[in-house]
């Protein structure tokens, strides 16, 4: 604002109704004297209708008023309404009154009190002057400011010592200062080196001008650049880079987004060896996982509980916002990518206001960094990098990179002429096959060897001579004919391994890790895991407890022991890693125990706490294992999944859309990884409501791998899995029990009963034939199901919850009203929300009590369920809200 402009004001209210209370220059609402985070577009309906107590406003108007020049979906002011009404409470949302087909109405006396007169423009801050509510700081100078919001330099009279204060004029603006104080808080809790951020010292969110007080972390990368940049060299600016790239990525792996990513927010100060950048201005970020603020115990300052990113899409600067958030799409993970590439591209062209335009590449002049920012700043999310990380791992790769597309050329002539004679074998001699297949097992471990470590010559050499002397000279083929399976191969081929390496236990163990690999793929779990544990005991006798070898080997032990549900022995396992590496900040350490405890958690369906961990590992893979692409796939696969289980569909099927491409552009050899990420796009499809096109992606997936895999193994069966949960979606309950029949069958016929996972697809059988009404079929199931789940997890775990719900819900379908409620009593929906498949767990839970209640004639079970099945619809599609949502209608009309 100019100097001449005249500042603006207006006078602001606190209003009173029922036990609610909201203060309109703070934009807050306090319910029983407690304030409540509620989203913004919420408190605006909020306001509305208080500016208009007892007056009939109608949904065109509130549409028109709040969400003007916005493209809005059908249910946008009903979900804002029942948003609303679940913050104030029981009581306080029956004074919200529907008048159907018209609009709503607030049935209260409103008791409203002026606060004051609020700044709407620039506030009087001038240099000289104290900084308000500190008076031992002094601005020093503006760092920038916009309407409502400045930024000062300040110093210390005595000390002078610099700090940066953010200030904010009224409640929108202190809604962005709560929100980088949360985040600032999460990276602090969340991350063990915050060297590439700027801290928040303190915050007044008591008294306007509202303010954050920040660490001064030197000039903006745009100022800097225009003195410091040009003499640097492009190696020079690549590590710079990477240092903001390392930053966003730890944001990311904690579950926070930026969102506005611009030279301008990133600040650059010397140090002994260079020059240090960190990131700074979360204002506009947001939290991919709300829940992470209770895991870590921080309060939802500036966050809203539904955590809406699409309703402020487009915040950030054009220059670096990616296309999708241009056109009203919520931001991602990849949305920052974008930015991140435009910035990398700014760098090397050597001008950090140089917009990306067709021709860009001639200001890069190496092909493997266009090739970067192209896919960095892809149009299309699907195809554009998947993450920070990966966008650092290819930098730090570069020149393995160039290697490895040379080495590729070479090898893919001889690549071509093994398959055609692979083609002509398999045509003539079916059983030649599986020991080709084994060839390239052992081989390949002897590749590694001569590679990685080829100062330990002699232990390639042994591989070799066991591939000649075990293989070729005690086939089993030679014992069981041409029908011997790669199985039975390598069954024999492990069992020689302690009498052929009994005094070279390194190779032994290489051999056995190798092996649990293999065992793993084949979905040999138990196999595997003997491997890995064998393996482990043989590394910590020949290297020690602490060695990398070993670290790698407990780890993988941990993902087995988790995979089989042994909570118990992953656990202890767990303790022993980190008291063997306590105090180490080494990236592979921190990246093996981010990975195990992803996977523990994972199988615990801890889905929230999962993600975090792997968020973690993938932003140290190209630190701890930059050339492992297995974990690396791995890692993505695992990522998916729980962004799918925590209602991140969209984001789920972007990434693993990206993943497909990548898989495939690698060529053959990768069917069942294909295969895989096709069913993860098919489940984060069909979260989204496109039953029809999930299952065309579930049956090309299916298609890929059938041929090739055994009638058990683990693949076939989370196909007929997820199958059975897309007929769910389409009602076709015949089909959907079929497939989940024939999944539980397959994994009781192949693990056993007492395995997890055979636990969580009989809760899904016993929840489909509960909600095809057939609830006396369920009900053993469901028992069976919760029972095991208890026993294996425990009370508070969202697996065991969810069965106790569809359990409780078939006996209250009964009329086996004591046991239900008894359960019902203990519930959390909490608890259910870690592992969010289904939305609304605290209405569904409350459906179930009024139910239950309704069968009692109870009084109070009519009013509960109009209110709780209200809120159900509202978050769940109609088709899906199934049987709980019939039965609760039929008892409302009983009770009219």
């Amino acid at each position: 604002m100019n100097s001449g402009d005249e500042p603006s004001d207006k006078t602001s209210y606190r209003y009173r109704f029922g036990t609610a209370e909201f203060d309109e220059a703070r934009f807050e609402l306090r319910v029983a004297g407690l304030p409540v985070d509620v989203e913004r577009r919420a408190l605006e309906v909020l306001l509305y209708l208080l500016r208009h107590a007892g007056e009939v406003v109608t949904k065109d108007e509130l549409l028109g008023e709040i969400w003007a020049g916005r493209v809005t979906v059908d249910k946008v002011l009903p979900n804002a309404i029942n948003k609303l009404r679940r913050a104030l409470g029981e009581t306080n949302a029956e004074l919200i009154v529907t008048q159907p087909r018209i609009g709503y109405r607030l049935a209260s006396p409103v008791e409203r009190t002026a606060v004051g007169r609020v700044l709407e423009s620039r506030m009087e801050l001038v240099a000289g002057q104290p900084v308000p509510e500190r008076p031992n700081f002094v601005l020093v100078r503006l760092l920038g400011s916009r309407p409502g919001n400045e930024v000062w330099l300040a110093e210390h009279s005595k000390t002078h010592d610099l700090r940066v204060y953010k200030f904010g004029a009224d409640g929108d603006r202190l809604r962005a200062l709560k929100r980088e104080a949360t985040l600032a808080r999460v990276l602090a809790e969340s991350l063990d080196d915050e060297a590439h951020f700027t801290r928040v010292i303190d915050w007044n969110f008591e008294t306007a001008p509202f303010f954050l007080e920040c660490e001064y972390g030197g000039d903006n990368l745009l100022d800097w650049a225009k003195n410091h940049l040009a003499p640097l060299g492009e190696e020079q600016r690549i590590q710079l880079f990477l240092q903001l790239t390392d930053a966003v990525a730890a944001a990311h792996g904690v579950g926070i987004l930026h969102k506005d990513l611009k030279p301008a927010n990133v600040l650059i100060a010397p140090q002994a060896d260079g020059w240090l950048l960190r990131l700074t201005d979360f204002g506009s970020g947001r939290l991919t996982d709300p829940s992470r603020l209770e895991e870590l115990g921080i309060t939802r300052l500036g966050m809203t509980v539904t955590q809406q990113l699409s309703e402020d899409a487009m915040s950030g600067t054009p220059l670096y916002l990616a296309p999708e958030t241009i056109a009203g799409h919520t931001p991602t993970a990849q949305s920052d990518v974008y930015a991140l590439g435009v910035i990398l591209y700014q760098l090397i062209a050597g001008a950090l206001n140089k917009p990306l335009v067709p021709g860009w590449e001639e200001d890069v002049g190496d092909p493997l960094l266009q090739e970067d920012i192209r896919l960095a700043t892809d149009g299309n999310p699907a195809r554009r990098l998947s993450s920070a990380a990966e966008l650092a791992a290819r930098l730090h790769q570069r020149e393995a990179r160039r290697q490895h597309a040379q080495a590729t050329a070479e090898a893919r002539t001889r690549a071509q002429a093994a398959q055609e004679a692979l083609t002509r074998s398999r045509a003539r001699r079916p059983y030649l096959i599986a020991l080709v297949v084994a060839l390239i097992t052992c081989t390949s471990v002897a590749l590694w060897f001569y590679r990685a470590v080829q100062h330990e010559l002699d232990r390639a050499i042994a591989i070799n001579q066991f591939i000649s002397s075990d293989l070729f000279q005690h086939n089993p083929i030679i014992a069981r004919g041409q029908g011997a399976l790669v199985k039975d191969m390598l069954l024999d081929m492990r069992d020689k391994l302690s009498q052929r390496f009994g005094d070279q236990p390194a190779i032994e163990a290489d051999l056995r890790a190798n092996f649990a690999t293999v065992f793993n793929t084949m979905g040999l779990k138990g196999e595997a895991e003997d491997e890995e544990r064998r393996a482990l005991i043989l590394y910590e006798q020949v290297y020690g407890a602490q060695d990398r070898n070993t670290l790698t080997a407990r780890s993988m032990l941990i993902r087995y022991h988790a995979r089989h549900g042994k909570f118990g022995e992953a656990l202890a396992q767990l303790d022993t890693f980190d008291r063997l590496t306590q105090g180490s900040a080494a990236p592979l350490t921190r990246y093996l125990r981010a990975y195990a405890r992803g996977v523990y958690h994972l199988h615990r369906r801890e889905s929230s706490k999962a993600l975090a961990e792997f968020r973690t590992a993938i932003t140290l893979h190209s630190q701890g294992v930059p050339y492992n692409q297995s974990d690396w796939d791995w890692l993505r696969i695992y990522e998916i999944m729980v962004l799918t289980r925590t209602g991140q569909a969209q984001e789920a099927q972007q990434k693993s859309e990206h993943m497909l491409e990548e898989v495939a552009a690698r060529g053959e050899g990768y069917i069942q990884r294909t295969s895989l990420v096709q069913t993860l796009r098919a489940n984060a499809i069909l979260q989204q409501g496109d039953a029809i096109g999930a299952q065309a992606n579930m049956l090309a997936a299916q298609s890929l791998v059938l041929p090739l895999l055994g009638p058990r193994h683990a693949r076939r069966v989370a196909i007929a899995s997820s199958l059975a949960e897309i007929k769910r979606w389409q009602q076709d309950w015949p089909a959907a029990i079929n497939y989940a029949t024939e999944a539980h069958e397959k994994l009781r016929a192949h693990y056993g009963g007492d395995y997890i996972d055979t636990d969580l697809q009989l809760t899904s059988l016993g929840q489909y034939l509960y909600e095809s009404g057939r609830a006396i079929e369920a009900v053993p199931r469901l028992q069976t199901a919760y029972s095991q789940l208890l026993r294996r997890l425990g009370a508070e775990n969202p697996a065991t919850a969810e069965a106790g719900f569809w359990l409780a819900a078939s006996l209250i379908s009964l009329g086996e009203l004591d046991a239900a409620q008894e359960w019902l009593r203990g519930a959390n929906a909490q608890v259910l929300e870690q592992d969010a498949k289904a939305p609304a767990w605290q209405a569904r839970l409350d459906v179930l009590n009024g139910l239950a209640l309704q069968q009692r004639g109870d009084p109070t079970a009519s009013a509960l369920l109009r209110v709780s099945l209200a809120a159900l619809e509202q978050e769940e599609p109609a088709d899906l809200c199934g049987a709980i949502c019939k039965q609760a209608r039929a008892a409302i009309n009983a009770g009219s």
